[in-house]
């Protein structure tokens, strides 16, 4: 009798306009817990990425949905997810890699990676005296590598979120057009 009487309540209160708010409420309330929840499992800030453009097409698409999860260093290959020149995360492929190891630079590439040769990378990362780790990063749908136009810096470890574990298509399409109405994303 106590579950229906609490079946009954809960009806009344949801009733009309206060029930629409309510339901927003609970929904922006589970997305909050789940968002955080996710963060302490995948350790990272942005456990859930909308792909915003069609930079990475035909692997990611606008509205997909990436999951990412933080790791230690990056690999030549990774689609990683990382603060750049936008407002909002960048999700690009890692082509080339630089690791620092007792003075000596170790330089990996991604497939035929030829756009910064293994010398540019080397002095570009002299100058970064502190960093064990730098990134050249490029959409796969785009002509050139991010680090190869002029106002775009080497991505840091420190810049970067996590990497791709898996996506989920169009789930984001909501959220996008939401952020392209606001003026956050332009198509």
């Amino acid at each position: 009798m106590e579950l229906e009487n609490i079946k009954n309540w809960w009806r009344e209160v949801t009733k009309g306009p206060l029930g629409w708010v309510i339901y927003i409420a609970l929904g922006v309330a589970l997305a909050i817990a789940l968002n955080s929840g996710l963060s302490l499992i995948l350790s990272t800030d942005y456990p859930v990425v909308t792909v915003e453009s069609d930079s990475m097409e035909p692997v990611l698409y606008p509205g997909d949905i990436v999951f990412v999860r933080s790791v230690e260093e990056y690999e030549p290959g990774d689609i990683i997810v990382f603060d750049g020149w936008k407002q909002t995360p960048i999700i690009h492929r890692v082509v080339s890699r630089s690791r620092r190891t007792d003075g000596t630079f170790e330089i990996d590439v991604w497939q035929d990676f030829d756009e910064i040769t293994e010398e540019e990378m080397r002095d570009r990362h002299l100058e970064l005296k502190d960093e064990d780790f730098i990134y050249v990063t490029k959409g796969d749908n785009n002509p050139t590598c991010d680090q190869c136009q002029a106002t775009r810096e080497m991505v840091l470890n420190r810049h970067v979120h996590g990497k791709q574990v898996f996506r989920v298509p169009y789930l984001g399409w909501i959220k996008l057009a939401s952020m392209r109405f606001v003026g956050v994303v332009t198509a």
